[in-house]
């Protein structure tokens, strides 16, 4: 008999480390690393931060995806906030100042240059360049951390700025200065866009997401907005426009871009932050460990997932 699917039914104590990693451009990355702690990775999932935070946030919702059997990799980007008042000293940002993670109640000028970085294609790229580093070295990276099964099978997710990142590994087209380009990785099993961007922004646009054919999870809420001021539909659209096939979208109630309270920067709602943990949680079981009873989880969900009101779709 094929017990139904449960968020909780693996358990494993997490373990968290930050390993460092030889970059290609001659200097060093700096890695969260959060595994089952003497327990079996089951498989791998890369995570992407948003723009502003770091490699160390997103604890919560990592650690449930390491209760289950997973190992998240977490790299920190240039437009890190702490990256940043390294880069721009004219700002006049301490880098060791944890309060940085709240940048985004700072004074404008600090709000007009993280809107510069959100629209350079030079940061949209070397965020694919540290995840294809990453990638190159996975195999020493994880014996260093722990011995893990070879062949672990891999998903790319991401949150906002990550979630960018994230559909692009997955096939999204976008344009360039110097034309269309896409980055696909199919070593990707599945890829998960937590607040993700639509057309008209970041070189997307109609057609963009023609080659996304892989599995995805789109997740938004009702008062989740874009940083041109685009509403939740707008969040929804690497949902509405990719074609079918393991295509998962779940608008979670009235939650905003923190999505119930994934970093520090977002008020906790616990309804909807367990919802997301439970969401995420069961569609990597069902696409990246091929899980049936995770997919006949899916498969049931209508308008609730715990407490937390969903509109959910499926393609």
């Amino acid at each position: 008999m094929t017990m139904p699917w449960s968020a909780k039914c693996d358990t494993y104590d997490v373990a968290v480390s930050t390993v460092p990693l030889a970059d290609d451009t001659g200097g060093t990355l700096s890695l969260t690393l959060r595994y089952p702690h003497e327990g079996k990775a089951k498989a791998v999932v890369i995570f992407c931060h948003g723009l502003g935070s770091s490699g160390a946030a997103y604890g919560g919702l990592a650690e449930a995806w390491v209760k289950q059997g997973y190992v998240v990799i977490q790299p920190t980007f240039a437009d890190s906030i702490f990256e940043v008042a390294r880069a721009f000293p004219e700002l006049g940002l301490d880098p060791q100042d944890e309060d940085l993670v709240l940048w985004a109640r700072k004074p404008s000028a600090i709000w007009q240059k993280m809107f510069q970085i959100l629209h350079d294609p030079d940061y949209w790229l070397d965020r694919i360049r540290i995840v294809n580093v990453v990638m190159d070295q996975l195999p020493d990276l994880l014996q260093r951390a722990f011995a893990p099964a070879a062949g672990l099978p891999l998903a790319i997710a991401g949150h906002s700025f990550g979630a960018y990142t994230a559909q692009l590994l997955a096939g999204v087209e976008i344009d360039l200065p110097d034309g269309p380009r896409n980055f696909r990785d199919d070593r990707f099993a599945a890829a998960l866009v937590l607040s993700g961007q639509g057309r008209d922004q970041q070189g997307l646009r109609d057609g963009s997401w023609d080659d996304m054919t892989g599995p995805v999870l789109t997740v938004t809420g009702k008062q989740d907005g874009g940083a041109k001021g685009q509403d939740w539909h707008w969040k929804c659209e690497p949902f509405d426009l990719a074609p079918s096939g393991g295509k998962v979208l779940a608008v979670l109630g009235d939650a905003n871009h923190y999505l119930g309270g994934m970093t520090p920067e977002g008020v906790t709602v616990p309804h909807q932050f367990e919802a997301l943990s439970m969401v995420t949680t069961a569609f990597l079981d069902a696409y990246v460990r091929q899980r049936a009873s995770a997919r006949n989880w899916l498969a049931l969900v209508e308008d609730r997932i715990g407490n937390c009101p969903v509109v959910f779709s499926r393609k």
